[in-house]
């Protein structure tokens, strides 16, 4: 969809565009306009930290003339946004999101809604503004003259109003960050691999599929062979972040079985290319679920990770399902096929194991679905078989991609086709990420490059992948993808130009499987059949403990 400039129709007056010369046109122009013109006052919309679009005249609109004969245009931005839109918004968000800023919030909060909105405080502060823009200055409703309230009315609409003032003292200053909390972000050094565990199911086979939830790790060799493993850290919960005592180092391992190396789901089908795309881990309240699909039955099915069971098997699609996803929060599933259609399911959020239906005089037993029977979407578009999904809630978005090299862009709630990217060399699609900021990245085998693009399509970069990548994850916070394979090691990259900010060596196994924990550790999966820990580690590990060799056995036991 394109945009139009949303801030000249916000600074246009009664809703209508205002004259060239003073529309929004220039960062470094309305900056000094806003420094020296005390009737000048802006603040930033949103869109300045997350949607560079709006700096774009995309759709060409005529928005005048003017007076040195230009037409307006895109606005111009600093030298140092290199004339990227993309570039500015992602500067805006790092300074947004800064340390320099967060330790400094405090004073905008006494200027905007704290002790320094009013009184003497805001006079010394400089911090005083038109008196109609001020709670309780003028009350419109006990006025009597209709053309003096309708001006009044007008002005408050045009020139904004100060907030509510929330608090009478100084606002207390936020407590100094704790870099171990976001190793990628503050020490992306820091992270090295810690331990190897070898053999995570009876047979050393590969790794297909790995992944963390409630604290534990599932994995699925190749045989569809699952086992849930314990994840064992000093981590403490504290205020959302990750902390850790005084008295304590930081550690990270892998522990016992919670549940031993079993067989889960049908026989597969002969053409499926089994992967970590056809497998997906769920959450309802009670209980967590495990997703599989590639079967010759042309069905997905649901496998409690308590005890292995397969709880429901769904069959809808036409041919074999090839691909699933499920959404952060654990809402949705969509279901990609050979058949070139994606369903979208929900998610039922509640589920008792057995209830009791007394509609006859004999009692009879049903267990409550965990995901619908039938889809409340089916998205055509595709003219071959799906190969990867994304679904996101916060983005209202479903990204399909197929064996064509067609991605294919759906709305989440309405079902409404969107648009369509082709991948530049027409390869097929191999792995699909895309972050809650609107990033978005595809991979072919057959390119062996990575291209990013927009959430509206726009090509923002591309980059060579180095060799095969048989997985592509993003970290939580959404800033790193962090990418590994054939070459055996892990390549951490920035989701706003794909330059690479690590690479974390391996000991020369193929990796199948990946998946960044909540702690920014990665838990990799080996062709082998080993499963590769990398963590924080304090050096002084290193000096007075085991040798290296020797402890990565012994987590690999614990």
């Amino acid at each position: 969809v394109a945009k139009m400039l949303f801030l000249r129709i916000v600074i246009g007056q009664g809703g209508k565009f205002d004259h060239a010369d003073r529309l929004f046109q220039s960062m470094e122009g309305t900056y000094r306009n806003c420094l020296s013109n005390t009737s000048d006052v802006k603040e930033l919309i949103p869109e300045f930290f997350y949607m560079p679009e709006f700096l774009v005249n995309s759709n060409s609109y005529h928005l005048g003339i003017k007076q040195d004969g230009d037409p307006l245009a895109d606005v111009c931005l600093p030298p140092w946004a290199k004339g990227s839109p993309e570039e500015f918004i992602n500067k805006n968000r790092e300074a947004l999101e800064s340390e320099y800023v967060s330790s400094n919030l405090h004073h905008w909060i006494d200027l905007v809604f704290g002790y320094k909105q009013r009184g003497k405080p805001a006079v010394e502060a400089a911090n005083i503004f038109y008196y109609l823009t001020y709670e309780g200055a003028v009350d419109l409703e006990a006025m009597e003259d209709e053309l003096q309230r309708s001006a009044l009315e007008d002005q408050i609409a045009n020139f904004g109003q100060t907030p509510i003032q929330l608090f009478r003292k100084k606002h207390p200053r936020r407590g100094p960050p704790i870099p171990i909390a976001h190793p990628l972000h503050f020490a992306p050094g820091s992270i090295n691999l810690t331990s190897i565990v070898s053999n995570t199911s009876n047979s050393s086979s590969a790794v297909l599929y790995v992944n963390m939830f409630d604290s534990n790790i599932v994995l699925v060799n190749q045989g569809l062979t699952m086992s849930v493993k314990m994840w064992l850290t000093t981590q403490l919960q504290s205020g959302g972040n990750f902390t850790f005592s005084g008295s304590q180092d930081p550690f990270f391992g892998v522990g016992s079985d919670i549940l031993s190396p079993r067989k889960i789901g049908s026989p597969l089908a002969e053409t499926i290319e089994i992967g970590a795309q056809c497998f997906a881990t769920m959450q309802t309240p009670s209980e967590f679920f495990l997703i599989s699909c590639g079967n010759w039955e042309n069905s997905f099915q649901v496998i409690s990770l308590t005890d292995g069971r397969m709880v429901q098997s769904i069959r809808q699609h036409k041919d074999v399902v090839s691909c699933v996803a499920v959404t952060s929060d654990g809402t949705i599933l969509a279901t990609g096929s050979y058949d070139t259609t994606v369903m979208v399911w929900e998610i039922c959020r509640t589920r008792a194991s057995e209830k009791r239906v007394r509609n006859t005089p004999t009692e009879m037993h049903r267990k409550d679905y965990v995901i619908a029977q039938t889809p409340f979407h089916i998205l055509c578009g595709h003219d071959d078989i799906i190969t990867c999904l994304f679904v996101s809630v916060e983005l209202d978005i479903v990204i399909s991609g197929s064996k064509d090299g067609t991605c294919v862009f759906h709305t989440l709630r309405e079902g409404r086709y969107v648009r369509s990217l082709q991948h530049p060399s027409g390869s097929a699609l191999s792995k699909l990420i895309a972050s809650h900021h609107g990033r978005i990245v595809f991979y072919a085998h057959d390119d062996l490059n990575l291209h990013l693009y927009s959430i509206n399509g726009k090509h923002i970069a591309t980059s060579e992948s180095n060799g095969r990548l048989n997985c592509v994850e993003l970290s939580s916070c959404g800033e790193f993808l962090v990418c590994a394979g054939d070459q055996g090691q892990i390549v951490v990259r920035s989701m706003n130009s794909l330059e690479i900010v690590k690479r974390y060596s391996g000991v020369g196994k193929i990796i199948n499987s990946l998946t960044v924990t909540p702690e920014e550790c990665f838990l990799a999966g080996t062709r082998d059949g080993s499963l590769l820990v990398y963590s924080i580690e304090n050096p002084q590990l290193r000096k007075t403990s085991l040798p290296r060799n020797l402890r990565s056995k012994a987590s690999a036991t614990g």
